[in-house]
């Protein structure tokens, strides 16, 4: 997974519903496929070390509990 230092300044995390200035991955975003790109949104890497990110394997799909708005 690549990460980055810092969090884009006009962003938010979309599982802790800050832009605290810390280190984040870019998830990509169902339904922005255009050839090899997509759109992507930035999340805190520790966001998602903390545990709130569940795996159902009968649909293959990650998932995010506990959503903070």
């Amino acid at each position: 997974m690549k990460t980055f230092k810092e969090f884009p300044e006009t962003s938010v995390c979309k599982m802790c519903g800050t832009n605290k200035n810390k280190e984040c991955t870019l998830i990509p975003i169902d339904g922005t496929e255009e050839g090899n790109n997509c759109q992507a949104t930035p999340v805190h890497t520790d966001c998602i070390k903390e545990g709130n990110i569940r795996y159902n394997k009968t649909s293959n799909i990650f998932y995010q509990i506990g959503v903070k708005e």
